[in-house]
């Protein structure tokens, strides 16, 4: 029904109120037979035929004849059980056994049933001023719900028979029979007394087919991967119902459109709602990022139930930014419960959770002492594995046998996390990328730096390759290293001999102990003959002892 038919039909019933008074039943029409109603016979009627599987005890099919407004209810989304004035009424049809599992009643009953139906337009009692079709939600003209939403929700003329407040007044009928929950209340159209968003729908329907009611609770209520979002996120919610538009224009006209969408915008710009589609797109809860390998980033709003907010649909698994590592707790630890399972308070809340704040490395692998492991991305710490190894005993100089050993050395340190080579791709970490500032000291002396991620080994010039050192041959060298063999992969004499056994260098012959080397290198090498690894004035580690340069002083 339009606006202006719907503030006709209101005017016209203030006027009747106010001419015919509250108290003064309106007369048949002369020659009009006398409608059967359902509080009059047509309850009895259905109870006696219906009721045993459309009653409290079976409602088959969710249909109950035991009210008025449970015997003129519509399915769930919106299609009638029985229409008023109409012969193919559901409920015309199985009383002439013409459905399914269903007796044909005897004339006289039905004669009361279609005359109820089709001529009466289904009254619940006979009125002394409303239309047949007052109470009947089904009537797309008459019930008193569209009237009243076609005029804004204006109650004068209501207020004149039942009082100020709709609580009785000289009709004796409170509107709160049926509005208990109060009439001003958000659930009094739409919703219950669990929360007023739907279902139902301010039409009385639930199905979440319907663009009105859709996936309204998916989001309003609690779930496995987000928590309860308020009805701020989407709609603007009035203080009061009659809050300009709400179901009110400015100039006091109804507001009939569907309820205004307002979404977080998403990487792409503005985020849009399309009613006809029931489609959002680019919101920032179903699209956080531009990513290609998300499913559906334009979720329809009415299939609810069937995958359209499942995990890969909003953004990949992984996102087409990261490598192809389905291991999200690694780096996103804050959002799950250490069991594998999503924290719905930190996913889908507006912002990504890492394990660390912007800008630190240490949220995925290491601790707050350092990026590297222990722990690794899986937060282990065994160094007997790979992904652990000598990490430490090389960033810790944990046997003072040089400096500390920069990240530098072995990978390409990103700035950001997601520069190009970090996250892109999957593991194991590339080593000794050709990339400036990279692995300076490891390829030192024509050193070709490399591992070998198959035997966990590598070759630099550190642990005795390049031009020089690869010719020396001492015996007890271990020119590959393993990277998880702990401290005799990097013991006095597995890099170099003690001493060196170089052609063409006689200087070292005679050498026998380690406190000999102080005579030659004595920058490097203490009188006890111990690796000289001191802290400069800032505090920081340094040595000459594996730092790319022969430190050599003839003896005195």
């Amino acid at each position: 029904m339009g606006r202006r038919a719907g503030e006709w039909r209101a005017t016209v019933l203030c006027a009747v109120l106010c001419w015919v008074g509250c108290s003064e039943p309106r007369p048949e029409q002369l020659g009009e037979a006398t409608c059967p109603t359902y509080e009059g016979q047509v309850k009895e009627l259905l109870e006696a035929r219906c009721a045993q599987c459309h009653g409290e005890a079976q409602a088959a099919g969710g249909y109950r004849v035991d009210g008025y407004l449970g015997a003129v209810a519509r399915r769930e989304d919106g299609t009638p059980r029985v229409a008023a004035g109409q012969d193919a009424s559901r409920v015309l049809v199985a009383a002439r056994g013409e459905l399914e599992g269903h007796e044909a009643v005897p004339e006289s009953e039905l004669a009361v049933l279609k005359d109820w139906v089709v001529r009466c337009e289904l009254p619940p009692r006979r009125y002394s001023f409303h239309v047949n079709g007052w109470m009947d939600p089904g009537n797309a003209e008459d019930f008193h719900g569209r009237v009243l939403r076609a005029d804004a929700y204006r109650t004068e003329g209501c207020q004149q028979c039942h009082g100020e407040h709709l609580e009785g007044g000289t009709s004796g009928v409170s509107c709160q029979t049926c509005h208990s929950e109060g009439l001003n209340t958000c659930s009094s159209c739409h919703g219950d007394m669990v929360s007023a968003a739907p279902p139902k729908d301010v039409e009385g329907l639930t199905s979440t087919t319907l663009v009105s009611v859709g996936a309204h609770r998916t989001h309003l209520e609690d779930g496995p991967r987000h928590k309860a979002y308020a009805c701020e996120t989407c709609h603007r919610v009035p203080i009061a119902p009659e809050d300009i538009g709400h179901y009110r224009l400015e100039d006091g006209s109804a507001d009939m459109s569907p309820a205004e969408v307002f979404l977080a915008e998403g990487p792409l710009g503005a985020a849009s709602w399309r009613a006809s589609s029931a489609t959002c797109s680019n919101s920032a809860c179903h699209a956080p990022a531009v990513d290609a390998r998300a499913t559906r980033q334009e979720p329809r709003w009415n299939v609810v139930g069937q995958g359209e907010a499942a995990c890969g649909t909003c953004h990949g698994l992984p996102p087409s930014s990261h490598a192809e590592d389905e291991r999200c707790e690694t780096c996103h630890r804050p959002a799950y419960d250490g069991e594998g399972h999503l924290r719905p308070e930190a996913h889908a809340n507006g912002q990504v959770e890492l394990a660390a704040a912007a800008g630190s490395c240490t949220g995925c692998h290491g601790d707050a002492t350092s990026a590297a492991p222990p722990q690794d991305l899986s937060g282990r710490s065994d160094e007997g594995l790979r992904t652990v190894g000598a990490h430490r005993a090389h960033l810790e100089a944990r046997h003072r046998l040089s400096a500390p050993v920069a990240c530098t050395e072995c990978h390409k340190v990103p700035a950001t996390l997601a520069d190009p080579g970090h996250i892109d791709e999957g593991g194991p970490a590339e080593l000794f990328p050709s990339v400036a500032g990279v692995g300076t000291l490891a390829r030192a002396n024509g050193t070709v730096a490399s591992y070998d991620a198959a035997e966990g080994t590598c070759t630099t010039y550190c642990h005795g390759a390049g031009a020089l050192l690869s010719m020396d041959t001492a015996p007890g060298r271990v020119s590959r290293p393993s990277w998880t063999g702990g401290t005799p992969e990097a013991a006095c004499g597995t890099c170099h001999g003690v001493p060196p056994r170089l052609p063409g260098s006689p200087s070292h012959n005679g050498v026998s102990v380690l406190s000999q080397c102080v005579q030659c290198h004595p920058q490097t090498v203490l009188p006890g003959g111990g690796i000289r690894v001191e802290k400069d004035a800032s505090g920081k580690l340094t040595s000459t002892h594996i730092d790319g340069i022969i430190q050599y002083q003839p003896p005195q």
